[in-house]
């Protein structure tokens, strides 16, 4: 028997997934966004990143959906999904205290010393 490990006992570590790459990029022109919905048809279509510009000048980007974002949309529509609130705990109060309870810093203060001692 030899010392060299067995391969198929320990495969290779997979690598990581290379980045796909850059999807496409198509010149937009502002003018062209009066019929914005064959435009952004087109993008959808082959997937690409529309890029707005005004007389040769980059004002802004149409982007597609990501897989990710299509799922969560899905999901909402079925009311499997609820979309968070914006602002996160902005305007929420802290529940009130509660009264004729230990706090919690004491009780652990107490274990603390149970398991020092």
């Amino acid at each position: 028997m030899t010392d060299m490990p067995d391969e198929a006992a320990h495969p290779a570590p997979e690598l990581s997934p290379v980045p796909s790459p850059r999807r496409p990029e198509r010149e937009v022109r502002i003018r062209e966004l009066r019929n914005a919905g064959s435009v952004i048809s087109e993008l959808a279509n082959v997937g690409a990143i529309g890029r707005v510009t005004s007389g040769g000048r980059l004002v802004g980007w149409l982007v597609p959906a990501t897989p990710s974002e299509q799922r969560a949309d899905e999901l909402h529509a079925q009311g499997r999904l609820r979309f968070g609130r914006l602002g996160g705990l902005a305007g929420h109060r802290p529940l009130p205290r509660r009264v004729n309870t230990v706090p919690l810093s004491h009780t652990l203060d107490e274990q603390r010393r149970a398991d020092d001692g």
